[in-house]
């Protein structure tokens, strides 16, 4: 009689099915988080200069060479991106409202990232690294919503990761790396003009001269060229079509601003990494102190190199070309993570073990902690939270998300069916990380967004606008920012005639937006309050309506300056 034989999963079996799950997971994230969410500033800018395009475009209007928000011109934008976007938007918009819509597109470039850094670590690594870097990417960016919000540097993003795969490709396909940095920065043209093409087109020109890639040099040049090419072929047919929006776009130094910058962030854009990069950017530094000592293959390689470079070059162009904003440090982690996924297997247990406990018990508690105070918003218990978290969220009336505790539920199991089989490893570690970031993301899309909406939203202050808008007639506006007119266009389809002072407003109603008490109200004899509103829980911001009574002259003296949106 023969043995009975068990047959047990193999090594690929079991390869294949890990894959699978890693691929779910990368998933589960990126699709969280696009619906549901009110737009919250900066994004409403880029939603007003989108939906001017697709006016535009609908009407068969010509007017759609210059970004613009609320009929007003944004000359420190460009619009070359928002083209790109419109086919997905329109074929996304039948099923969701506009700025959903939108987001979709920056999770299809979040994608194309988080896919070109995976690649370029597996072609470097000859197959050992895949998924892993993509887990770093989510462990990095997956807290924020600022990959699933619609704004240009996400396409900056993802173009990093297009030109880090185009440099893993030098050695064994170089025209299709040419063709990856061709693409990679025309894309960061197209999304943030001189400051993305800076960003990616200067560390591909370095690279020239560095150790390894010097070989590869003819390929290099050649993507700088046809890309230049490209950019320049679009600015020359800008100027033609519309010379008035070409103009301001070069008085705003390419869309830099560079006189407007209040201050250079060198300090900002490292603090802000310690935080944004983590756990990513202690492992990078591991990596590069190992391999300058002469372990793991030593320095002179492309998978050092090459992130090396972009990182430093990125780093000094945003930190002399912007303003410091965080969104800015998105340009800066491609590189890191494709660092990062290089030194995971080098970590010593202490360091992997403490990353893993971090993730599990401290995430993992948080999103408890949601849970707890969602519990608190909607049915009142625990009564200290929820007399406590009652004075944050004042006046919101919100229905028991049914649906979203059963997503916060199916999250939970797979999140603990996803740590339970955990082992001491490296790899594992970051796989945890990624969990808990991914079930803390979930937890707090399911159970909080519609208290976050009902807090920072201006759909409620600017619906009851809307009532007592004037039937006819113009208004107009005095330190109304972008953002504000842009969502005011949004949510209600009026626009305002911007005023630097109350004595250079033509209409006869004025729309005042007060923070901290200034400006001063608009005096009573000339003109009369018809509406004061402000978002829930925020009293430092107000919206002021006045009406202008013409039988009153109006007085030099209640003139006031508008500030800089």
């Amino acid at each position: 009689m023969q043995p009975r034989i068990n047959h047990q999963p193999t090594d690929r079996n079991k390869t294949r099915w890990k894959a699978v799950a890693l691929f779910a997971l990368i998933g589960f994230w990126l699709l969280s988080g696009v619906v549901g969410r009110e737009p919250w500033k900066p994004e409403p800018v880029y939603i007003g200069i989108l939906q001017n395009l697709l006016e535009q475009i609908a009407s068969g209007g010509r007017d759609w060479w210059t970004p613009t928000v609320a009929g007003v011109a944004q000359d420190n934008e460009i619009i070359l991106i928002h083209w790109l976007n419109a086919p997905l938007v329109l074929l996304a918009k039948t099923l969701m409202p506009l700025h959903e819509a939108a987001r979709v597109t920056s999770v299809v470039w979040a994608a194309f990232g988080i896919a070109s850094i995976a690649l370029a670590a597996r072609r470097w690594s000859g197959g050992h690294i895949s998924y892993l870097a993509a887990i770093i990417s989510i462990g990095c960016i997956g807290l924020y919503e600022l990959a699933h919000r619609y704004s240009p540097d996400i396409a900056v993003f993802a173009s990093m990761g297009f030109a880090l795969f185009g440099c893993a490709e030098l050695a064994t396909h170089p025209r299709r790396a040419t063709a990856l940095l061709t693409a990679a920065i025309v894309a960061a043209f197209a999304a943030r003009s001189a400051l993305g093409f800076v960003v990616v087109a200067l560390p591909v020109g370095l690279l020239c001269f560095a150790p390894v890639f010097s070989m590869y040099r003819v390929a290099l040049v050649r993507a700088l060229v046809f890309a230049t090419v490209i950019c320049v072929f679009w600015i020359v047919a800008f100027s033609l079509r519309d010379s008035a929006g070409f103009d301001g776009w070069i008085d705003a130094d390419f869309g830099l601003k560079l006189e407007d910058r209040e201050r250079f962030g060198p300090t900002f854009y490292l603090g802000t990494l310690l935080w944004f990069a983590w756990p990513a950017w202690p492992i990078a530094v591991w990596l590069i102190t190992l391999r300058m000592r002469g372990f793991a293959g030593g320095w002179q390689r492309g998978e050092l190199i090459a992130p090396v470079v972009f990182f430093l070059s990125g780093f000094a162009a945003i930190s002399i070309l912007t303003e410091p904003r965080a969104i800015h440090t998105l340009y800066l982690l491609p590189p890191i993570i494709i660092l990062a996924s290089f030194g995971v297997d080098t970590l010593k247990r202490s360091w992997y073990a403490l990353i893993d406990w971090f993730g599990i018990l401290v995430l993992g508690l948080t999103a408890i902690v949601a849970v707890v105070v969602a519990s608190a918003i909607y049915y009142g218990w625990p009564p200290m939270i929820a007399q406590w978290i009652t004075g944050y969220v004042p006046g919101f009336t919100g229905t028991l998300p049914w649906l979203g505790y059963g997503v916060a539920m199916l999250a939970f199991v797979i999140w603990i069916a996803l740590i339970q089989p955990a082992h001491q490893h490296a790899r594992r570690a970051l796989i945890n990380w990624a969990g808990c970031v991914t079930f803390l993301w979930i937890v707090a899309q399911a159970l909080l967004v519609a208290p976050h909406n009902h807090i920072i939203g201006y759909r409620g202050v600017f619906t009851e606008l809307s009532k007592v808008w004037p039937k006819t007639g113009c208004v107009s506006s005095i330190e109304l920012s972008t953002s504000q007119a842009a969502m005011l266009s949004y949510y209600t389809g009026h626009t305002t005639d911007p005023a630097e002072a109350a004595t250079d407003a033509q209409c006869g109603f004025v729309l005042l937006q007060r923070y901290r008490g200034q400006p001063i109200p608009l005096p009573d004899p000339e003109y009369t309050l018809r509406f004061r509103g402000n978002r829930p829980g925020d009293n430092a911001e107000s919206f002021e309506l006045y009406e202008k009574n013409e039988q009153v002259s109006k007085e030099p003296e209640t003139a006031l300056k508008v500030r800089t949106p």
